[in-house]
């Protein structure tokens, strides 16, 4: 066990080093087996099931699942009136296709996280639904070219050698042969996203397919990278509650060379190239504390001196991550199943219109 992370836990009654441990191994493989998960950690199945179970419904962890392309990524900023922050958030966090909102510190008050199919619909999304919401008063676009990590590849590191070699991939392919999915993966996809571990059975049952079809739809798109497995963490309960976000510029020729040194460090999030804006190149991480971020820039300027840091934002708090709202404590209180496929300003305007879905009354 990390004795580090089990020191961050030490004396909770929501989390114990199992917990912890059991997160870990559904990080490494989301959809393991209880069987497995079991193994890894030394303790019956259906101990290790019925943990989860209090997890998920307490908020603390989730595993979802999100597509993995073709499409649109992009992170937008906004500026918004000073007594409306909250209540803009809470209105783009029921949108399907705004993955995440982060209020922020810096040069703007939220920052989005959003999908959408092509470079028209990201247009038509910005200026006919994002732009004229209530409290919006200015936006600015950087559109992603390449992710090198993204949050599902963060690890919490409290497994061995020996339990992690019972346990298989996080479902990232190696080879990104993406393609356009139909209807029925799509379905798949949402219902994915509600609960990345629902069984092969209840899936068929939902789609209307066999299981042996459902099974194979699901081993094709995890192969392709089209479908992505993640588990996530309440953040604030991880033993890393600060998300510190770096803007920088590098040269074109050195992107994934530095990509390389910065994703095989522990604090590391996400980080990916970028265009469309006065920085890019963008990287988060997850801190212990504050006073961890001169020390991690000092770090940053000794191993990849050639990107020079133009911006640092501070994540003040989450309304959404990756489909699930979440409370001022960072626990999910319920999911709106992403969608990257269809008209976004269409989906916008009857997410508006009919409120937000919770994870036990999910439109799908």
């Amino acid at each position: 066990m990390n004795t580090v992370d089990s020191q961050e836990f030490a004396g909770r009654d929501d989390v114990d080093e199992i917990d912890l441990a059991l997160i870990n191994t559904l990080q490494l493989d989301p959809r393991a087996p209880w069987s497995t998960v079991g193994k890894a950690l030394g303790v019956d199945p259906v101990t290790a099931a019925r943990r989860w179970s209090r997890l998920v419904e307490a908020g603390i962890a989730w595993v979802t699942a999100h597509p993995g392309g073709p499409q649109i990524a992009a992170f937008i900023e906004i500026d918004c009136d000073a007594r409306r922050v909250q209540e803009t958030a809470a209105a783009l966090a029921r949108w399907p296709h705004v993955m995440t909102v982060e209020h922020t510190s810096g040069g703007r008050d939220l920052l989005l996280t959003v999908g959408v199919p092509d470079l028209t619909a990201l247009s038509r999304y910005v200026l006919d639904s994002i732009g004229p919401l209530d409290g919006v008063r200015a936006t600015r676009t950087h559109l992603v070219t390449r992710p090198y990590a993204v949050g599902g590849d963060w690890r919490l590191r409290s497994l061995d050698a020996e339990q992690r070699a019972h346990l298989g991939s996080s479902g990232r392919a190696g080879s990104r042969m993406l393609r356009p999915l139909d209807e029925t993966e799509r379905q798949l996809v949402r219902r994915l996203c509600v609960d990345g571990r629902t069984s092969l059975t209840d899936l068929a049952a939902g789609l209307g397919r066999s299981v042996s079809t459902v099974r194979r739809r699901l081993q094709t798109m995890v192969a392709s990278g089209s479908v992505v497995f993640r588990c996530d963490v309440a953040q604030p309960l991880s033993g890393w509650p600060v998300s510190l976000w770096v803007w920088g510029r590098v040269p074109a020729d050195e992107s994934e060379s530095i990509a390389r040194k910065l994703v095989t460090l522990p604090e590391t999030r996400a980080c990916m190239a970028m265009t469309g804006g006065s920085t890019n190149f963008l990287y988060c991480t997850w801190l212990r504390s504050l006073d961890n971020a001169q020390r991690l820039e000092q770090l940053l300027a000794e191993r990849t001196p050639s990107l020079r840091i133009v911006d640092r934002t501070v994540a003040l708090g989450f309304t959404k991550r990756m489909g699930r709202l979440l409370d001022s404590a960072g626990r999910s209180t319920g999911v709106v199943p992403m969608d990257v496929w269809s008209d976004p300003v269409e989906a916008a305007r009857l997410a508006t219109g009919h409120g937000a879905p919770t994870e036990r009354g999910v439109s799908l």
